[in-house]
């Protein structure tokens, strides 16, 4: 009952917030349009950098599978689809200092136009209230990877910057190559967390070569850019040069086929992880908690894993380092059960089961906290049938 309360008033207070930055994003949108602005759409700026094309991913299709809870076999969590993906594109745009620039939010201007790399403009017209002078900063080569705010409301986490800034940071290294990748800078809003900084350390950048687009503003002769559309189901080809480039960095040879379970100490919890706990380890489960990890470390959990479960969440993302065959089976309350580890098994050649206490819909985002209580004799007799009784 509290928790629906706390639901309800969540999703009272995203309507106000949205009703907010609707009417100033109308006020600001008027301000920089009677300046001479242009808020380029999608398809207006794919077709104005098409002839700075450097590379494309076609697009694809992913089949998922029909899938059936396993606490209740015969209802069926998610259909049989075709999701569909758009190409993931590179660009390499020459710039001209004097009408070219990185805004603060990480998309370009040029020319008075605001191209829409990714999914909207809107942060640029919130940046037109920061009045704060940026430092400039020269650069031959510029990777502008991203266009948004990570803000905790629709740019989170892990997962988003893994898959939407960390991929195209591969993405954007595969088409130009080494030698030019090494003496690039990148820079976007920064995310400010440390598995952001080992990812780009890794990657070659020193701390001189990574730029917060708030607070600098680079201007290059040659800037990189690339396109996201899809926040829950990638183009395979992201997912696959995201694991190409960035596994061999932190990879450790298998030692184990560890059946882990994934527990979660903040929203999504499982309520009666105690009981299911105890019975978890009569099936040798190695129990993970939840706490920060580096890359290395969340590899080598991963990689050396042979079957997972746990409620849905970020950590789910270093799927991208199991090993074909592993087998996932993920947790959900019922209301918030989005299909984007289910498609990503279905990417990697991963098994993939799901539990859901009741009925699956329409992802309901009110619900995204909602924790889970699971029926331990239907846990008890799925894992009884997979791995014999104990």
């Amino acid at each position: 009952m509290v928790n629906d309360r706390i639901n309800k008033l969540k999703a009272g207070l995203w309507s106000v917030r949205n009703q907010g930055k609707i009417w100033l994003k109308w006020f600001a949108t008027q301000l920089a349009t009677s300046c001479g602005y242009v808020f380029l759409t999608k398809e207006q700026t794919r077709r104005y950098l098409e002839p700075y094309l450097k590379a494309m991913y076609p697009a694809d299709c992913v089949q998922i599978p029909d899938v059936y809870t396993v606490n209740d076999p015969t209802r069926l969590a998610f259909s049989q689809t075709a999701i569909k993906c758009a190409p993931s594109h590179v660009w390499q745009f020459n710039a001209n200092h004097k009408r070219t620039k990185l805004l603060r939010c990480g998309l370009l201007l040029t020319e008075k136009k605001i191209l829409n790399t990714d999914y909207w403009t809107e942060d640029t017209l919130l940046d037109s209230f920061r009045l704060k002078k940026r430092i400039k900063q020269e650069s031959n080569v510029l990777l502008a990877p991203w266009g948004h705010y990570f803000d905790g409301n629709f740019f989170v986490g892990y997962y988003d910057f893994m898959f939407l800034v960390a991929a195209k940071l591969c993405r954007m290294k595969e088409a130009i190559g080494d030698t030019e990748f090494s003496q690039a800078v990148v820079s976007y809003p920064l995310v400010g967390t440390d598995y952001e900084r080992e990812f780009l350390g890794l990657m070659g950048f020193s701390s001189d070569r990574v730029v917060d687009s708030r607070q600098v503003c680079v201007l290059s002769e040659v800037c990189y850019l690339g396109n996201h559309d899809n926040w829950t189901h990638q183009n395979p080809s992201d997912i696959l040069v995201l694991k190409k480039h960035l596994e061999p960095l932190i990879q450790k040879p298998r030692t184990a086929h560890n059946r882990i379970y994934i527990s979660r100490a903040c929203r999504r919890r499982v309520l009666n992880e105690e009981a299911l706990i105890a019975l978890l380890v009569t099936y040798d489960f190695v129990i993970v908690d939840d706490r920060p990890r580096s890359l290395s470390e969340q590899y080598e959990i991963y990689h050396n894993a042979s079957f997972i479960l746990g409620p849905h969440g970020a950590s789910f993302t270093n799927l991208l380092w199991c090993e074909p065959g592993t087998h996932l089976l993920e947790l959900f309350a019922g209301a918030y059960a989005p299909t984007h580890f289910l498609y990503l098994c279905q990417v990697l050649g991963l098994q993939y089961s799901a539990y859901s206490k009741d009925g699956i819909g329409p992802v309901d985002y009110t619900a995204i906290s909602q924790d889970i209580t699971v029926s331990i004799v239907a846990v008890e007799k799925f894992l009884s049938t997979l791995f014999g009784s104990v």
